[in-house]
């Protein structure tokens, strides 16, 4: 007998017309294979992943009445399973013995929480590749070790293993809490990269070949495309086919980083998606882009200059994992997997080849480094790319129970839950005159933008207190447009005011008519607020090497008795006391802002919330925090 024997469609309308769709349902679930992703992306908004319908609305539309009562019933089906799923990722709190007990704190120092435990069973007793969904302060680092651990007991060598992490600086750490049997095997993707590129051109040695990131600057300053001295002008400005010289070497890194062939469509997207603003001839960006990479490429296997972004494109591009002398790793752990960019995330997959497996390790809510080439869907690119089986650590082992109360309140998708023994902790709400009589050594300033944490750390150096601003890389920002400021006709350093208004004028200018025009401004007057800010703080200098030489001493990447950062730099901080200093700049808003960058601006504000072991200020009066009666009883979780 022809039709569909299962009782649960029996009832439809059966047509003797063949179906629109192409491909035939071929699984057990009576749905089309055209909507196999479309329907899995319903079932992942059950977890807050995305918008239920956002993904398949377009889709609906086009359907007639008979086929969207089969999607209907399709979709029923699934999700009975889809629960029975999520009911089963969640582990159960296991009833460890004694023994138990003093083997694991034997073994790791401590006792895992369920969460680690299920991650350690999934390595042993699992296939295929894993990806960690994580919340802050749940033990990453730690959730490496055990898994690390767990591989070693299984029989894998140190060598067999590799493990991925953000930064030279984490790689040290880790290294140190895992033993020195360990260092060939832990570090960061730039790293692991250079060591294939090395591998592939018989390098030996690192000190047998410059890395130097300057190299494509010089590349597009020898075809004269940008200024170099005795030539104060590039033909890319002087044929206005770009307004910003350093524009075009951000370029050259993002289509590396992305992983994209530079023509002129993937130039305007990426100048569209980072907001570069002056771009007036894509074609020819695109070619000039393409003719300094085949350079930049020709240099390398010439064994004469790498630059870092090099050490990750060109493994991805040379496809070194076909190389004959490959090896693949057998386990490949990535930490801070939410930051990978599109070139990154390749290398992570062909350092475990065909038949390693891969356990990202990624909090998708601390995804925040969008603006500076990272794939704001990188966590889940991961699951899908790998297919990867999804596995929480929920447990927040650095907040007070108040300060994840408030976060349940700003950010109720995300699964966060103290730890059993945690402390209820404070949250207070002051003025901002405040902060001064507040302030005590070791405390961390966070705020959204740079020029209210400038003004304000050159009004604590001025009263005695040591105070820097994290991040050197912001400082020499600040002092590259310092020298454009300078560059402009008839500066003279006595009417440095004058020139400050002359150069908004004319980058305002610029901006006038584009759709990002509201976000460049923003960030334009924060800009030149903090310079400013320097400016008036140093009556004394003589000119714009005097500002950038408070400027160097202004920034640092250490921390000092009082530390401000951006919540940008605040990632991977933690201190007893917080300030978050004008919370109402989180999360920033603009008109026409892209959907990733709101939702990089929600994460903006998660990082600052998520920083404190102890007390937290909030210096200001955001709307999303209302100070709860003291009558109020806290949620018990």
């Amino acid at each position: 007998m022809r039709g569909n024997p299962n009782p649960r469609t029996d009832h439809l309308v059966k047509t003797q017309q063949a179906p629109k769709w192409n491909n035939l349902p071929t699984k057990a679930l009576r749905v089309p294979e055209i909507f196999l992703e479309e329907i899995e992306s319903y079932a992942r908004s059950l977890d807050g992943q995305c918008s239920p319908f956002e993904a398949i609305i377009s889709a609906l539309d086009k359907l007639t009445s008979e086929e969207l009562a089969q999607i209907k019933l399709a979709i029923e089906s699934l999700s009975d399973s889809v629960e029975a799923i999520a009911l089963s990722l969640t582990p159960e709190e296991p009833q460890l013995s004694d023994s138990e007990i003093a083997a694991y704190t034997a073994k790791f120092g401590f006792v895992p929480s369920k969460y680690q435990l299920a991650i350690a069973d999934w390595i042993l007793r699992g296939k295929g590749h894993g990806c960690c969904n994580s919340v802050a302060g749940s033990g990453k680092s730690t959730t490496l070790k055990i898994a690390a651990k767990t591989l070693e007991e299984s029989g894998l060598r140190p060598s067999e293993i590799k493990i991925c992490v953000f930064g030279k600086l984490n790689a040290q750490d880790l290294i140190k809490k895992f033993g020195q049997a360990w260092k060939e095997s832990i570090s960061t993707l730039h790293s692991a990269g250079f060591s294939l590129v090395k591998k592939e051109l018989g390098i030996r040695s690192s000190y047998d070949i410059d890395v130097n990131g300057q190299k494509y600057k010089r590349i597009a300053q020898d075809l004269e495309l940008i200024p170099k001295r005795g030539n104060p002008v590039g033909r890319l400005k002087a044929e206005k086919i770009i307004g910003n010289d350093n524009d075009f070497l951000k370029l050259v890194d993002l289509v590396r980083l992305t992983n994209q062939q530079p023509t002129q469509q993937v130039v305007t997207a990426i100048a569209s998606h980072f907001e570069i603003d002056d771009i007036w001839e894509p074609d020819l960006i695109a070619r000039w882009t393409e003719y300094c990479l085949r350079i930049g490429e020709e240099k390398a296997i010439n064994k004469e200059c790498l630059d870092f972004t090099d050490q990750i494109w060109l493994p991805v591009k040379w496809r070194l994992n076909e190389a004959k002398w490959f090896k693949p790793y057998k386990f490949v752990l990535v930490d801070e997997a939410q930051d990978l960019n599109a070139a990154q995330l390749e290398l992570a997959l062909i350092l475990a080849g065909s038949t390693g497996r891969i356990l990202a390790v990624a909090d998708p809510r601390q995804a925040i480094m969008g603006f500076a080439g990272a794939d704001n869907k990188s966590y889940e690119n991961i699951v899908s790319r790998t297919s990867a089986v999804e596995l929480p650590l929920s447990i927040c082992y650095r907040c007070p129970r108040s300060h994840i109360q408030l976060v349940k309140i700003t950010h109720p998708h995300i699964p966060i839950e103290p730890k059993p023994d945690a402390k209820e902790g404070t949250i207070t709400q002051i003025d901002k005159d405040d902060v001064e009589k507040l302030i005590k050594s070791g405390d961390f300033i966070i705020g959204r933008k740079t020029a209210p944490l400038v003004s304000l750390c050159i009004k604590l150096i001025s009263q005695g207190i040591k105070a820097t601003v994290k991040g050197k890389d912001i400082g020499e920002s600040l002092k590259k447009e310092l020298d454009q400021i300078a560059k402009l006709p008839g500066y003279n350093f006595k009417f440095f005011n004058d020139a400050i208004a002359q150069y908004r004028q004319t980058k305002t200018q610029q901006y006038l008519g584009l759709d990002n025009e509201e976000d460049l401004l923003d960030k334009l007057k924060d800009r030149l607020q903090a310079i400013a800010a320097i400016y008036q703080s140093q009556p004394q200098a003589m000119g714009i090497e005097d500002l950038k030489s408070y400027i160097d001493t202004l920034f640092s990447d250490d921390n000092s008795p009082i530390t401000l950062s951006t919540c940008h730099k605040a990632k991977g901080l933690e201190g007893d006391r917080i300030f978050i200093y004008k919370p109402e700049d989180m999360p920033m808003r603009w008109k026409n802002q892209q959907e990733w960058q709101l939702e990089q601006e929600q994460n903006l504000l998660y990082v600052a919330l998520t920083r404190s072991k102890s007390e937290l200020f909030i210096v200001g009066y955001p709307d999303w925090y209302t100070p709860p009666p003291e009558e109020e009883l806290v949620i018990e979780f």
